[in-house]
């Protein structure tokens, strides 16, 4: 009787805590794991040099300890393989021909939940995006290839003309050139793989946040480059500052970005138009 009653009592001190799922996995020696990370604009290519690639990081969910962390490097990738070419699901499409990537080794002792995190492009802060993505990486299973993809949301919107903080002339008129692309710094074109006739490409003249007038914009060339001409309203005599403001958007929305610049404002007798010369700068006023 006492023999059967060992024998179950130490049955039930095994069984116990696996029956409150207190069971711990026996933790092995640490074995090596390649992950390899891309990050790539959405309907675009990977995040390369040009556009300052993308921050990754890999952090364990359950402790939050940053297992690798490191810059996405390399080229955009090859437009015709990743964009043209028909393909099954399962044929590899960034791994070709060394499109940018992040490539770390981690040591993992047990099955790990991990949360990957993709940010960029870091050239360009104002078109700045962050993804991530949970992934259960096993230990010995190298993930290769394509890898882990992390896809971003956006457009590349920069004004390159007026200059940032030139002053204009109220009454006066001007040229806004502004240059699209996609987070890759892919083209954006009329006819192009990324066409802007299918997208919303547009510039706004505003006053605080009031919207003063809208601006209609063309593509002139080189390519990715856009124009709209506008006109300062005399309505604004008095107001110190306008801005203005670009903004482009794909067919879906999901693809979204803009620009803006702030220009003092200066009376019609002191700009170019009138005095047919540049307009000095104005000197910030003494403290």
């Amino acid at each position: 009787m006492k023999r059967y009653g060992l024998v179950c009592g130490v049955f039930v001190a095994l069984a116990l805590p696996a029956a409150l799922g207190l069971a711990a996995e026996t933790h092995g020696p640490p074995i090596t794991t390649n992950v390899v990370v891309r990050v790539v604009g959405n309907h675009a290519l990977a995040l390369g040099d040009t556009v300052g690639g993308a921050e990754v990081t890999i952090r364990d969910a359950e402790t939050g300890a940053v297992l690798a962390s490191g810059l996405q490097t390399g080229s955009a990738g090859d437009l015709r393989s990743i964009m043209q070419t028909p393909r099954e699901h399962i044929e590899q499409i960034y791994s070709m021909k060394g499109t940018a990537a992040f490539a770390a080794t981690l040591h993992l002792t047990k099955p790990t939940l991990v949360e990957i995190t993709g940010e960029g492009p870091l050239k360009f802060p104002q078109a700045r995006r962050r993804t991530s993505k949970t992934v259960l990486l096993y230990p010995g299973r190298h993930v290769t290839g394509d890898g882990i993809v992390l896809d971003l949301n956006g457009l590349l919107v920069q004004i390159e003309a007026p200059l940032k903080d030139s002053p204009l002339g109220i009454g006066d008129t001007g040229t806004i050139h502004a240059r699209v692309n996609m987070l890759c710094d892919c083209i954006v074109e009329p006819f192009g793989n990324w066409d802007s006739r299918k997208m919303q490409l547009y510039g706004e003249m505003r006053v605080g946040n009031r919207v003063v007038a809208k601006i209609d914009l063309y593509h002139q060339g080189p390519k990715g480059l856009f124009l709209g001409n506008f006109v300062i309203p005399r309505s604004l005599q008095g107001k110190e500052q306008v801005t203005l403001r670009v903004v482009a958007s794909d067919a879906e929305g999901l693809n979204v970005g803009y620009d803006e610049h702030a220009y003092p404002l200066v009376p019609w007798e002191q700009s170019r138009d009138a005095t047919g010369r540049e307009i000095p700068p104005i000197a910030p006023p003494k403290p």
